[in-house]
């Protein structure tokens, strides 16, 4: 993203080094680019006479099991209006767009456990422009299994008790993967 949007500053920042997870490197990586996009495309409408320097932070950290990656820009921000609509299929506020990323993402988060949060950066960050998003998924790469009745039993077992073994797709590596390259 440098390299295409030289005018724009992209800091990255890992809270907790290493920070091991369970996910797919593909997926995950997918949906931070799009978020990474979304933000530089919010900072390119912003008139230049009032940009300034465009800028994106990228912060990881883990919160309990969950890995959160927070994306922060100085862009045209979030509409206050139907928000959690941009989250659906073929919502968007761009005029070339499709709808369909940030949709996508959400998808990819749930099936990692997770969520996708839209928020302004003024709620990080008093008085700032821009949009604030949390990408949060479990640190086991999965959405917790729903809980089933055992054979021969009204007894619930409990998510972890029937969580089966991650598959081959899944792969446990620092989380500094999803934001290089």
């Amino acid at each position: 993203m440098r390299v295409g949007h030289p005018e724009i500053e992209i800091e990255a920042e890992i809270k907790d080094d290493p920070m091991r997870a369970q996910f797919d490197r593909r997926l995950i990586s997918q949906a931070l680019t799009n978020i990474i996009k979304n933000a530089t495309e919010a900072i390119e409408a912003v008139p230049a006479e009032e940009l300034g320097k465009g800028r994106i932070d990228v912060i990881a950290a883990r919160d309990n099991d969950d890995i959160v990656i927070d994306v922060i820009d100085n862009g045209i921000g979030l509409p206050k209006v139907s928000r959690a609509r941009l989250l659906e299929p073929y919502v968007t506020t761009r005029e070339k767009g499709t709808g369909l990323g940030l949709a996508i993402v959400g998808r990819v988060l749930e099936d990692h456990g997770g969520r996708i949060e839209l928020n302004d950066a003024s709620d990080i960050r008093p008085g700032a422009r821009g949009a604030w998003m949390r990408l949060r998924f479990a640190i086991s790469g999965h959405a917790p299994k729903a809980e089933t009745k055992q054979p021969g039993s009204e007894k619930k077992a409990k998510a972890s008790e029937t969580a089966e073994a991650v598959d081959a797709t899944n792969s446990e590596t620092k989380i500094a993967a999803a934001t290089s390259g």
